[in-house]
């Protein structure tokens, strides 16, 4: 009976075995194809194709995935430049949807010596001296795709290729890089959409790299950035429109974000650098603007620019003035006065007599340059203040270091910019309140 049992089970086992065997097969054969369609390169391919014929099939790749594999193939060993399949899927993978964005692929055509320096240029001058130049791959062949319908001609599809030893091949360094860049801009923009903050934190540090980015601001920094986008950002990750793929400048346009004045909806450029020394920079540009500032003594607010002040209230305020002076020259009636405290430096316009007397004036601009013992404490809003330091600042406004250490807020008298100078310490060495436009009659 026992020998019965290890006979029978004996039989189940191979049956069962027999079954996986033909699945294991079955699957080996499907998930193989590629494989095969590959290999088919070493069998087939003895003589060098065309730049005509490569360029048909990285355009063939693009416009369709199903190709993929076959162009692939199609390909002498000689002529990747060691380009990996999987490299080869991924740069196509990428082309094909900002292709996409263009209409249907129909031909291509090679760019001349001239468009081609044109092209290089325009993007050097959009990158800027920090990044490194496309001068630097100089000698490339660029291909452009056309289409039926062209919904994107500002921004042309394009791809590259290089002779290398008697022979046209693709451009491995070339397209590698773009991938890179392109990865990790996209990773950025996930992080951002997925509020993760650490994450965040891991791509934008290395951009950073004077030492007043302390931790902490670099976590101001991916707060505000992920608030920002959540808030004012209306277009999802999908909508993104790629518009430059290049190993050195990788941009995207964000179709709908809610502008400064939070009326309008604008696009915005987010642009990706491969800087000098190999790393990237993400510029994401923003507007330090926002709530209104206002001057306070000892953590009061005292003083607002737009607003008329009686002189006779400015002296209550700070005491007897060390400088006073009055702008004769000052057109339509209107005069320049200035009153300069300790440390407090406030600029009025206003009409006084003729032998400058005046009695009341709108405040214009509030500068302070000093904080000296036995002063009333000068500061804005209670929180900034002349001899705090530059990182202290960025924890206060994250992004102000983006718009030139200079924020801007509106108010019903007028818009007006904060404007921050630094010691060589990087402490901060003066303050400037001052009117941009108004809205007084």
């Amino acid at each position: 009976m026992y020998g019965k049992v290890m006979q029978n089970g004996k039989r189940v086992v191979r049956k069962a075995g027999a079954v996986l065997l033909v699945i294991a097969m079955l699957f080996s054969l499907s998930s193989c194809n590629i494989v095969q369609r590959i290999q088919k390169r070493f069998d087939n391919h003895s003589e060098d194709i065309s730049k005509q014929e490569l360029a048909r099939l990285v355009s063939s790749a693009i416009k369709d995935k199903e190709n993929v594999a076959d162009s692939y193939s199609s390909i002498p060993e000689n002529q990747l430049d060691g380009m990996t399949y999987s490299v080869f899927y991924q740069y196509c993978d990428i082309l094909r949807s900002m292709s996409s964005k263009h209409g249907r692929i129909t031909a291509f055509r090679f760019l001349t010596d001239e468009e081609t320096a044109k092209f290089y240029a325009d993007a050097d001058k959009m990158a800027g001296n920090n990044a490194i130049s496309m001068k630097s791959y100089s000698g490339l062949t660029m291909v452009e795709l056309i289409y039926e319908e062209d919904f994107d001609k500002s921004n042309p599809c394009r791809f590259a290729l290089q002779y290398k030893d008697g022979a046209y091949t693709l451009a491995n360094d070339y397209a590698a890089k773009a991938v890179e860049a392109y990865d990790y801009i996209s990773h950025y923009f996930k992080m951002i959409s997925d509020s993760n903050t650490a994450g965040l934190e891991s791509i934008i540090k290395p951009m950073l790299t004077d030492d007043i980015y302390i931790s902490s601001v670099i976590k101001s920094k991916a707060d505000y950035l992920i608030d920002y986008y959540k808030l004012h950002v209306k277009s999802s990750v999908k909508e993104y429109k790629l518009k430059t793929l290049l190993p050195t400048l990788v941009s995207y346009e964000i179709p709908e974000t809610i502008d400064a004045s939070g009326e309008n909806i604008i696009s915005r450029t987010v642009n990706l650098y491969r800087r000098n020394d190999g790393a990237f920079y993400i510029e994401d540009t923003f507007i330090s603007k926002g709530d209104e500032v206002s001057f306070c003594l000892n953590g009061t607010p005292v003083l607002r620019c737009g607003l008329t002040y009686a002189k006779a209230d400015i002296l209550t305020l700070f005491g007897d003035p060390v400088i006073e002076m009055v702008d004769s020259f000052s057109k339509e009636g209107i005069a320049d006065i200035f009153i300069s405290f300790n440390g407090v430096m406030l600029r009025f316009e206003g009409s006084p007599t003729p032998d400058g007397t005046w009695s009341s004036a709108r405040l214009v601009s509030i500068s302070v340059y000093d904080n000296n013992t036995g002063a009333p404490v000068s500061t804005f809003d209670g929180r900034l203040f002349v001899g705090m330091n530059i990182s202290e600042l960025l924890l206060v406004y994250p992004m102000i270091d983006e718009t030139g250490y200079v924020y801007t807020f509106e108010t019903t008298e007028g818009t007006y910019k904060l404007e921050f100078e630094f010691d060589e310490n990087k402490n901060v060495n003066k303050i400037r309140l001052g009117e941009v436009s108004s809205k007084a009659e």
